[in-house]
């Protein structure tokens, strides 16, 4: 019946009969029937286009009858009915023509890179080592010449000396008040020349009694080349923790440190204020 159906609408739309058409909301209305009629000189086939705007189809509603398209496909709704298409499925595949005559053949293609090279081959066997022949005779031993007198003994060098010495004393003293940043012990009354020419090595020895400095603050040995600017001699002896003896540790002499130079101790107090420290042995240290 449905086949009938789909007749009866082509049949519908390319009959010749009078039909009024007018602009609708939405889209255009017409009154049947619906006549097609190519104008004056038309030289190509009459047809009815659909074109798919990738929109949905109108929903089917009963005792209509409508072509829409979707997905480059014709469908058709009859009486409310789902969608369907117009195209029927494919037919069975024919069998396979006769096989065609072969092509020409193509040119060569370019030849292709050496193969790897092949295994060496096994080495031959050595040939027979000939007869040693018999030895000359020994040759004689020339004449030794007679051994020169021993060269006179040079005079002894002067006996070695030790360049610096092992510890230098800087503070001996029950307490000290130290400023706030940094400050020279003693003031310039308790330096030291020292003679570090040939030291290797170095470190402050610092014990503390009961009071310390804040989080921060240390004590260091200082040499000055020039007497004006002065430098690191020793690593940082933190003065934080009271009742014991503290150490920078062995390090070695700082480049430029080697030779005769005054030494000094300096307090960094890491506090705002003037605070005592109960400093009690400075001992700087050589080896």
């Amino acid at each position: 019946m449905k086949n009938f159906l789909l007749l009866g609408i082509f049949a519908l739309i390319s009959g010749i009969t009078w039909a009024q058409c007018a602009t609708g909301t939405p889209g255009t209305n017409c009154t049947g029937p619906l006549s097609v009629q190519p104008q004056a000189g038309n030289s190509t086939q009459s047809a009815i286009t659909l074109v798919d705007l990738g929109l949905s189809v109108p929903v089917p509603a009963a005792g209509q009858y409508t072509l829409s398209v979707a997905s480059g496909m014709i469908l058709e709704s009859d009486n409310g009915n789902p969608y369907h298409s117009l195209v029927g499925p494919p037919g069975l595949q024919g069998p396979a023509g006769p096989a065609g005559p072969q092509g020409a053949q193509g040119s060569a293609g370019p030849v292709g890179p050496p193969g790897a090279q092949g295994p060496q081959g096994a080495t031959g066997a050595t040939g027979a080592q000939g007869p040693v022949g018999p030895a000359g005779p020994p040759g004689t031993q020339g004449p030794q010449g007679p051994t020169g007198p021993a060269g006179a003994q040079g005079p002894q060098g002067p006996p070695g000396t030790i360049a610096t010495p092992l510890d230098y004393s800087f503070y001996c003293g029950s307490g000290y008040k130290a400023g706030a940043g940094t400050t020279e012990v003693g003031s310039t009354f308790d330096r030291n020349q020292i003679d570090m020419t040939n030291a290797t090595s170095v470190r402050l020895n610092i014990s503390v009694a009961g009071t310390a400095l804040p989080s921060g603050s240390y004590a260091q040995a200082q040499f000055t080349p020039d007497g004006e600017n002065w430098y690191g001699l020793s690593g940082e002896v933190p003065l934080t923790t009271p009742d014991g003896t503290y150490s920078s540790g062995w390090q070695g002499v700082p480049t430029g440190a080697n030779g005769d130079y005054l030494v000094r101790i300096v307090v960094f107090n890491a506090d705002s204020s003037t605070d005592e420290v109960g400093l009690r042995q400075l001992h700087v240290q050589f080896k």
